[in-house]
């Protein structure tokens, strides 16, 4: 099954809560990514450690998320790194 994202729930810093097409709410933790990338200053990625600048993520067309500097991931990559939202009660 392709994986594509159907909306922004929520954003923190280098977390952002999705749902799913599969119906399932889940949190992309890019701190790894975002981490690494930072270290060697990549000019893209390392924009993201910006708090700031990292809130900014929007959802384009494809079912992704993406910022204004041409950054983004694919989709099926972040449903796989993603954990999936525990249940609230």
């Amino acid at each position: 099954m392709l994986h594509y994202i159907t909306n922004i729930i929520e954003v923190h810093d280098y977390a952002v809560t999705c749902l799913f097409n599969t119906g399932e709410t889940r949190v992309v933790n890019l701190t790894a990514i975002i981490e690494k990338y930072r270290r060697i200053n990549d000019g893209l990625i390392s924009q993201l450690s910006d708090p700031t600048y990292f809130k900014t993520v929007k959802l384009d067309s494809y079912g992704t998320l993406t910022w204004d500097n041409g950054v983004d991931f694919d989709p099926d990559n972040l449903y796989d790194m993603s954990q999936k939202e525990p249940a609230a009660y």
